[in-house]
Parts: C-alpha cells; sequence; structure tokens
C-alpha cells in the first residue's frame, strides 16, 4: 500500500527517494564506465516518537568500525564498507546481501535537535535518535525586504 504524503516537504521527500531509485537503477546497468564499485543503499525505519526523530538503518554483517555517520545542513548520511566474509571454496546457492560500499541520506525535520543526536550500533541494526528541541523559538521565520 502506498504511503500518501500529509506535508508538502513530504512530497519532496517522496521524489528526492523516487529519484534515488532510479539512478540506483541506473548505476547497476553494464556497460556504464566510470563505476570500478557498485554503491548499495541500506533499508531504513524512520518515525518519531513524543521525545525524538528516530532512524534504523539495517546493516548486517558490518562492524561499527566500518560505519561512517555525518550531519550535513540538515541531512544525516550513513556510508561506509559491507566486507565480504566468505572464504576459498565458498560455493553460494543465494546470495541477496549486498556488499562493498553504501549510503544513503536521510533529511531530518525542523524541531529535531542535530546537536544532540546519539547512535547506537547492536546486532546489524545502526539507531540514531535526534531528541526534538525543547524551545518555544520557530523554525520558519519570514524575512523583511528592504
Amino acid at each position: 500500500m502506498a504511503v500518501i504524503p500529509r506535508e508538502p516537504l513530504e512530497w519532496l521527500n517522496l521524489f528526492r527517494q523516487q529519484m534515488d531509485e532510479i539512478f540506483r537503477y541506473l548505476s547497476t546497468l553494464e556497460g556504464r564506465d566510470g563505476l570500478s564499485e557498485k554503491e548499495s543503499s541500506p533499508l531504513v525505519d524512520i518515525y518519531e516518537t513524543a521525545e525524538s526523530f528516530v532512524v534504523e538503518v539495517e546493516l548486517p554483517g558490518c562492524q561499527a568500525k566500518d560505519i561512517a555517520l555525518s550531519v550535513c545542513c540538515s541531512t544525516l548520511v550513513v556510508e561506509g564498507n559491507a566486507r565480504e566474509e566468505a572464504g576459498a571454496g565458498v560455493n553460494y546457492i543465494c546470495l541477496e546481501r549486498s556488499t562493498g560500499r553504501f549510503c544513503r541520506a536521510v533529511e531530518i525535520p525542523p524541531g529535531a535537535d542535530l546537536d544532540r543526536a546519539q547512535a547506537s550500533y547492536r546486532r546489524g541494526l545502526l539507531t540514531v535518535v535526534f531528541p526534538w528541541c525543547k524551545s518555544d523559538k520557530t523554525h520558519i521565520r519570514e524575512i523583511p525586504i528592504g
């Protein structure tokens, strides 16, 4: 079932996600020059509670040292490298998990406190929590034209 955005900015986020899917597909086409390494995009769950905005990223088989987290403007960027653990003589019957470089960007909504973000990584699940700002300061303000 499709999710119908409630806010105008959510429509833009949906559009961005669709464009990411298109570019991800185009990067997998054979015969493309300049792409030496395939990049995957891990699955995410995003939700909010009364206290915080939460992003959970599924990274099976990764180690915490292979993951880099950063916040640029109001975007959380998760990137790293998932290593392949197969030894010599392994013959896969089914191989669905991605290995190699991965990157995922998530827009953080206004009202989330970027300075107090906390991250934890346990059993293949990276959880990043952004508490809501407690101030009454508005996040959108008009700028007078002089």
